[in-house]
């Protein structure tokens, strides 16, 4: 009961947080868009030893909000899948052990989040700007899949499970530019890194999430 109530009121969380800014965006000249693309992320700082950076996608909603014509806030309500993958256990990769490149088994972890990148947008010309601000993630679940590589081994080792995130709060900082096609479409590339420690329990170790996202983004008139 004590992590449904939490989930429920980060859950809650989200959508005042995302109305508060549509809310605050009536008082100025804004536009409503999509977007969506891909994402390229892992888990980078200690303890990642072996982790590869996975693909994946992203989609939802955001805002642009006029303040002048060399300022705009974006705020962004985001589906993003993030995680990453490795060849061999964890429990080879927390003892520092070596990685070999002739395992027999992948494992892919995806990290699903709903996330709300708050950005500023400072314009440079007509065509480009540069867009960072914080942004906030919330853990929906995580899926694991294991897979097995060995074409002739005997046992039929892919499997996957689910867990429930209960809304774990992930936060840090994002960085990107924006490029205008037209009045209505765009293209931007970003870079996130988590500044919440993945690893609060274990003492010295730190750890956090990372991606790389290229978004194609549509605003309607």
């Amino acid at each position: 009961m004590r992590f449904k109530i939490r989930a429920y009121q980060r859950a809650v969380f989200i959508a005042a947080l995302f109305m508060f800014l549509c809310f605050t965006g009536t008082a100025q000249e804004t536009r409503f868009g999509v977007k969506g693309g891909l994402n390229y992320s892992s888990i980078v700082g200690d303890l990642t030893q072996g982790l590869k950076f996975r693909f994946s996608g992203h989609g939802g909603i955001f805002l642009e909000i006029d303040f002048s014509e060399k300022f705009k806030l974006q705020p962004e309500l985001v589906y993003s899948s993030q995680g990453f993958q490795f060849s061999t256990d964890l429990a080879s990769i927390q003892n520092g052990g070596s990685v070999g490149d002739d395992n027999d088994f992948r494992t892919n972890v995806q990290l699903n989040f709903i996330t709300i990148p708050i950005l500023g947008k400072f314009a440079i010309n007509d065509s480009w700007d540069v867009e960072f601000g914080p942004q906030f993630g919330f853990l929906l679940n995580q899926v694991t899949k294991i897979k097995d590589l060995d074409q002739n081994s005997n046992v039929n080792a892919d499997r996957r499970s689910s867990v429930s995130g209960d809304f774990q709060l992930d936060y840090g900082a994002a960085v990107g530019l924006g490029y205008k096609v037209n009045d209505n479409l765009s293209i931007s590339p970003r870079f996130y890194v988590g500044l919440r420690n993945r690893l609060n329990a274990l003492a010295g170790a730190q750890n956090y999430n990372a991606a790389i996202q290229l978004s194609v983004n549509y605003m309607f008139k």
